[in-house]
């Protein structure tokens, strides 16, 4: 029993370390020689599913339920896998309630309950999770971060800095709290959290890349609000130098992507399938690059009496894959797969769209679809939901491209924004498929610019409500009072009054920032 616990040490050692082939070698011996040990199987699964092996790691947890069905920690784990590779939230929830139901004193699994129900929008039993968490370990920074973030969602920056400020006392050293913290924070030049942050970024090592990412953004904000715009830059550009190592992109893939898109919505298209789609039109597409204004036009209109706020939905992009290839960037099996497509299945598209979005909208007159990136597939909408209404944010490109790179967007999604050459290329990219839009599509998009919303927002939010075929509601003006959940990185500016200060913003970087933005073709 005590080589095997001298064994089991060595391959979780191994794992920690991050070297997890030897881990995987070292426990695939310690199962052969006790094949009755469910804690193997588990730690298996933990080392194959950090390898992205998500079916072998299945495999392994359910070998080690059927060893022994009351090893709450596979059911823990098993939540995990279900809940973040999208196979089925009722499965996971299950999970992690027969975890509890097996050990009740958990905190980590009511952690990972609680951000499941996050995910879900129920922020009620979020918040009663991670408080379960917190009561049964007052030292569970996790709960305490994850509580911070679901009041910064909800407009409750008291209650969300306190939570923040608890996490960093728990762990001082967990650099994504202090810039969480950063964003509902404005800093003066003697701001305790301030010195405390770079005292910290200095003790941490560039190897931890998540960590001085999340301090170096922080501190770019921290020196923003004090204006030291010198530092301020540093330290965003420190951010993003770091983790852009840490991701994959590649231009030339998007270049070759946005061209296809042009060569295969046409007019030729258009006429071939004319009158196909789905003649709801319920549908009101916000979309724009990030930080084009996107969460400010969806706060207006969900502020209106008919209108329901759908938040980032990713209905579009699951209805390609669904129809056109596994995965979005397969770009041969999606373009390739429209050729000669059977006219019948862009209505039935359009119907399983409008029945996605009546589950969460129910009865409203209008419900909005705020996912940026749907600029991409303006073509596709208006094939599937002709009768749609497409809403296209957009700012000064020099305050966008600045804004961008000023904001963390660890979920993958925008793995352009890391490098200032690569956010103006895509921007240009993007601006020449909105032209080219525009001029396919003339009367299916409405334009608007952040800039006059922010200057003579009465005059615009009426012309936003008459295309959407909305009446005037004076509660659009006060689009702040709104209490929905904000779960974008605007979730901050959300919940102000329309300021001014973010306009023409880029010029206090233009010494760093002209060389790049000289290239931008707006």
């Amino acid at each position: 029993m005590e080589n095997l616990k001298i064994k089991i040490n060595q391959a979780v050692e191994a794992f920690k370390s991050g070297r997890l082939l030897e881990a995987e070698d070292l426990t695939k011996e310690l199962i052969s020689s006790n094949p009755k040990v469910a804690f193997l199987y588990n730690l298996m699964g933990i080392i194959l599913y950090e390898q992205k092996e998500v079916e072998k790691a299945l495999e392994f947890y359910k070998k080690g339920i059927a060893i022994d069905p009351d090893f709450a920690e596979i059911y823990n784990n098993l939540g995990l896998l279900y809940a973040n590779n999208n196979l089925g939230a009722d499965k996971a929830e299950s999970y992690y309630k027969k975890s509890l139901s097996i050990n009740s004193k958990n905190p980590e699994t009511y952690n990972n309950l609680g951000s499941l129900y996050k995910s879900l929008d129920k922020y009620e039993e979020a918040i009663s999770c991670y408080n379960k968490a917190v009561n049964i370990n007052k030292k569970s920074f996790y709960a305490h971060h994850n509580l911070g973030n679901i009041y910064t969602a909800l407009g409750n920056f008291e209650e969300a800095k306190k939570y923040f400020k608890e996490a960093i006392k728990i762990n001082p050293n967990y650099a994504n709290s202090h810039r969480t913290l950063s964003r509902i924070i404005k800093y003066s030049e003697d701001d305790e959290h301030l010195h405390i942050m770079e005292k910290i970024y200095n003790q941490i090592n560039d190897t931890d890349v998540e960590n001085k990412t999340n301090i170096s953004f922080a501190l770019g904000k921290a020196y923003e609000d004090i204006e030291k715009f010198d530092k301020s830059f540093s330290f965003y550009n420190k951010a993003n130098n770091l983790y852009k190592d840490k991701i994959n992109f590649s231009i030339k893939y998007e270049i070759e992507k946005f061209k296809k898109i042009q060569d295969t919505f046409n007019n030729k298209t258009f006429k071939k399938y004319a009158g196909c789609g789905n003649s709801d039109s319920k549908a009101i597409f916000i979309l724009g690059m990030p930080r084009s204004g996107t969460t400010l036009v969806e706060q207006i209109l969900s502020n209106h009496p008919d209108v329901f706020g759908g938040d980032e939905c990713e209905f579009i992009q699951n209805l390609l894959i669904k129809n056109f290839g596994k995965k979005i960037d397969n770009i041969q099996l999606y373009f390739d797969g429209l050729i000669n497509f059977d006219k019948k299945k862009f209505n039935e598209m359009g119907l399983e769209y409008v029945e996605k979005m009546k589950n969460i909208s129910k009865n409203f007159k209008r419900h909005t679809d705020k996912m940026p990136e749907n600029f991409l597939w303006i073509g596709f909408i208006k094939l599937i939901l002709p009768k749609a209404k497409i809403i296209h944010c957009f700012r000064n490109s020099k305050d966008n491209c600045l804004s961008i790179f000023k904001n963390h967007f660890p979920g993958g999604k925008i793995n352009y924004s890391y490098d200032l050459a690569m956010i103006v290329e895509y921007y240009n990219l993007y601006f020449d498929l909105l032209k080219y839009w525009k001029t396919l599509l003339p009367d299916f998009i409405f334009n608007i610019k952040y800039e006059d919303i922010i200057l003579n927002p009465e005059k615009e939010i009426k012309k936003l409500l008459k295309f959407c075929e909305l009446d005037w509601n004076n509660s659009c003006l006060n689009f702040h009072n709104n209490k929905r959940i904000v779960k974008t990185a605007s979730d901050v500016q959300a919940r102000n009054k329309l300021y001014n200060s973010s306009i023409n913003s880029w010029k206090n970087y233009e010494n760093y920032l002209a060389k790049y933005f000289n290239k931008l073709n707006s």
